[in-house]
């Protein structure tokens, strides 16, 4: 038998205070507190915990022996007990504020909790109480409210549709402190934007996106005043087959823990499978490999055919897309200009495992900036259309297609710790949209282990600071492949195998050699005459070329490369370019074709 539910109405109760106007700046000059005047446990300051109800208590009304409690006004409500249904009609632009403590609403009939027009809805979770929305009817959401949703207080909430959306907000959703757990059949939870605050959600999307944000439909041109993600110390644990976070317009991450989860499906290449997935030719990149798939490069694909594999739709972890509208005849068409941003900050700890891009921004920037990355994919751990930043991050790519990629990549910071491992090049500068691009290393520490070029730009690679150490094979690849490779600090170490040799300028001593192969294991030490050892690395790959660059290389001394305690070679610096076993040319190299266009969906 279902516990009586009561619904209270609590006319004395002071109006709670919301989220303030978002307000994001290009100098992110943010509002930091945009949800005020609520105690911790997130009610009014106050608010009677007793919640004595000894006055004004509605009995829900019956309809055709469903229990049917429906909200007609404005005012404030407390609910307790099970439902079958909570509707709120209160006219357009009421403000509505409703109290769970204890509250289980199922529905088999339509929308478990929702509003029939535009209102404000202040949802408080009272007394660490646990509540539950689940709905199992076709085409519609379980928890569907028009207008803006703030969600607060002590308590937590589980949602769950079994046929559609978890969590739909048609305009702006503000989560403070509380635990959300949303499994939608669709995505998990849907809105034109998020702000969260200190919350914590645990999101299944069993066929789309754990978060999926848009803009209203009648935007035509960029705005940061909706389709955006505004994150601080929130904790999100998602499990999705669609992207884990995407957002029209804007990302900003501050602090917090991220764990996200994508699954992909592959479809082959055929005229049919292209229509049903709205794909395009561009899009069959992957082959099948064993169990797996693996991604290759354009100029490998000679001819499509149906060994070659596309994702029927996009699975990426943090993905800031385009907006896209249709015009007064209906064309499709998309806003590519504006401030398209994904900015990553104040010790994020972000873990992404995704068969699509981990992180990736069509037509903007990525900036990650003090916080820890772990990426996992098939296809790139960062992606960026324009300028990849990263400063005093840690970032460690286990597995990817290609590990970092913007059209143009900074990295600095003496706190950055850079791991790279990708089956393609380890870091890329290369755009469709950008005429010039180019790498700077500043400061940091980067490994990059790689089975195409290591650090690979169209135009320029400028070695400037930090430490950098660069595995890269060979085969028409090399460790550092750029139109132009300027040694102007720090430390480098790249090592390939006959890789290709690029037109080369040093301020700062450098040599190359090419001649004898180093096993993978072997210790490669570089040692002055004082048999002092100026840098000593163990090899994760063979080489035979290695590319050195030091500031106590010194004009007209010598230096001993050795293999474990084998001397291998004697250098001596001539200039302050010195080449040994390597013509003194070098053609222009230049990173790959495109490989930075937008990245779809």
């Amino acid at each position: 038998m279902k516990k009586k539910a009561l619904l209270v109405t609590l006319l004395s109760l002071p109006f709670l205070v919301g989220c303030a106007g978002l307000n994001i700046k290009n100098d992110q000059n943010y509002d930091t507190d945009p949800i005020s005047d609520v105690t911790d446990d997130g009610t009014p300051n106050d608010f009677d915990d007793d919640h004595d109800k000894d006055d004004d208590v509605e009995t829900p009304s019956e309809y055709d022996g469903v229990n049917v409690s429906t909200i007609a006004a404005a005012g404030k409500y407390y609910l307790q007990g099970n439902f079958d249904k909570v509707s709120i009609t209160a006219s357009k632009g009421s403000v509505v504020y409703v109290y769970l403590d204890g509250v289980s609403i199922n529905s088999n009939t339509g929308i478990a909790f929702g509003s029939e027009k535009n209102i404000t809805l202040y949802l408080v979770l009272l007394n660490n109480s646990t509540n539950t929305i689940v709905n199992d009817f076709a085409d519609t959401n379980a928890f569907h409210v028009k207008g803006d949703v703030h969600i607060s207080g002590s308590g937590s909430l589980n949602i769950d549709s079994k046929q559609k959306n978890g969590l739909k907000v048609s305009k702006d959703l503000y989560v403070n402190d509380v635990t959300l757990n949303v499994t939608g059949a669709n995505h998990a939870i849907a809105a034109r934007s998020l702000v969260s605050y200190d919350a914590t959600f645990v999101l299944t999307a069993k066929a789309k996106d754990g978060i999926q944000l848009e803009c209203d439909s009648d935007v035509t041109s960029y705005t940061r005043e909706q389709g955006y993600a505004y994150l601080v110390n929130t904790n999100i644990t998602a499990d999705t087959y669609g992207d884990g976070i995407q957002a029209p317009t804007y990302i900003y991450i501050s602090g917090g823990t991220y764990n996200l989860v994508t699954h992909g499906e592959f479809v082959s290449y055929s005229t049919t499978n292209m229509s049903t997935y709205d794909l395009s030719t561009d899009d069959f990149k992957f082959i099948k490999s064993g169990d797996t798939y693996k991604r290759v490069a354009k100029d490998e694909i000679h001819s499509l055919s149906s060994k070659y594999y596309a994702l029927a739709q996009s699975v990426k972890g943090l993905k800031v897309g385009t907006i896209e509208y249709k015009d007064e005849n209906s064309n499709e068409v998309e806003v590519t200009t504006g401030d398209y941003e994904i900015c990553l900050a104040h010790a994020a700890n972000i873990t992404i495992n995704s068969t699509d891009d981990c992180i990736h921004t069509n037509y903007g920037d990525t900036n990650i900036n003090s916080s820890n990355l772990v990426l996992d994919t098939f296809d790139d751990g960062v992606h960026a259309d324009y300028n990849l930043n990263i400063n005093n991050a840690s970032i460690q790519v286990n597995s990817s297609y290609e590990g970092l990629e913007g059209a143009n990549v900074t990295i600095d910071g003496e706190q950055t710790n850079i791991v790279t491992n990708s089956s393609d090049d380890g870091i890329n500068a290369a755009s469709d949209l950008v005429n010039n691009t180019n790498i700077y290393i500043k400061n940091g520490y980067l490994r990059v282990y790689a089975s195409g070029d290591g650090l690979d730009a169209n135009d320029g690679l400028y070695l400037q600071g930090g430490t950098v150490i660069v595995e890269g094979p060979g085969s028409g690849n090399g460790s550092l492949d750029a139109e132009k490779v300027y040694f102007q600090g720090g430390i480098v170490f790249a090592c390939s195998t006959s890789g290709m040799t690029e037109q080369m300028t040093a301020t700062q001593n450098t040599f190359v050699y090419q001649g004898s192969t180093f096993s993978s294991g072997s210790k490669v030490s570089i040692v002055d005459s004082n048999n002092n050892a100026i840098f000593s690395y163990t090899l994760k790959q063979s080489c035979n070329q290695i590319i050195f660059s030091h500031a106590d290389l010194a004009i007209n001394s010598k230096y001993t490369i050795a293999n474990g305690s084998s001397t291998v070679t004697t250098i001596t610096m001539t200039s302050s370019l010195t080449k040994v076993g390597v013509s003194s040319g070098g053609g222009p190299g230049g990173g790959g074709p495109g490989g930075g266009g937008p990245g779809g969906w």
